[in-house]
């Protein structure tokens, strides 16, 4: 879920943390009642260390590090000299890790009868697939504009990407809406919702992102 900025500073080895952060971690874990906290928290931490080690592979120098309401965003020192090839497999690594230790819980759940495997399986499959989707705060969305960037220029994958985001975002929520108008008001859904209006205020420049981070 990391998102890459440029940054010139000497401020190597600075971590920070977004109010908002905090905010979300605590209503998720006021509706937490199977106790997945942890695990979660396990598979997120799992998922930056593959973006942080296939970086370092390439190149890339990390100044800072910020948990925010989108994941984890990483500022790069001379983040310039990444090549787009080696950019895109930087974002998709995270979910990459995120899959192996699906398939492989999953292997070791069925190997040994062990039933919480599955469903920690589960949380590594659905954190990949949730961060591959096509919006500029994911993997995915980042990967897709350097894709495009990559096959066109940045202009017209900057314009691209946003259609696609603002398009994914406008069914995300209306989705979102008619399952609470189905169920009735539910605190997962109604996080969930407020994610997606936080990432529609980023990607209409109602807010900038960095407001959120």
């Amino acid at each position: 879920m990391s998102r890459w900025k440029k940054h010139h500073r000497n401020n190597a080895g600075r971590i920070a943390v977004s109010p908002l952060f905090f905010l979300l971690l605590v209503l998720f874990a006021a509706v937490d009642h199977q106790m997945l906290l942890l695990p979660i928290l396990s598979a997120a931490a799992l998922h930056e260390a593959g973006h942080i080690a296939v970086l370092r592979l390439v190149g890339g120098q990390i100044e800072r590090f910020t948990l925010t309401p989108f994941g984890g965003e990483l500022r790069i020192r001379r983040s310039e000299r990444l090549s787009y090839g080696g950019e895109i497999a930087s974002v998709l690594a995270g979910p990459g890790v995120n899959l192996v230790c699906a398939l492989v819980l999953g292997r070791a759940a069925a190997e040994l009868s062990w039933e919480r495997g599955y469903l920690f399986s589960g949380i590594h499959m659905l954190l990949a697939l949730f961060n591959l989707l096509p919006l500029r705060q994911l993997d995915g969305g980042r990967a897709l504009y350097l894709a495009l960037s990559w096959l066109l220029d940045p202009i017209a994958a900057d314009r691209i990407e946003h259609r696609i985001g603002c398009f994914f975002l406008c069914g995300a929520l209306m989705l979102t809406a008619a399952l609470q108008g189905g169920a009735g008001l539910q605190l997962p859904l109604i996080v969930l919702e407020f994610w997606f209006v936080l990432c529609w205020c980023a990607e209409t420049g109602i807010v900038k992102s960095r407001l959120c981070g």
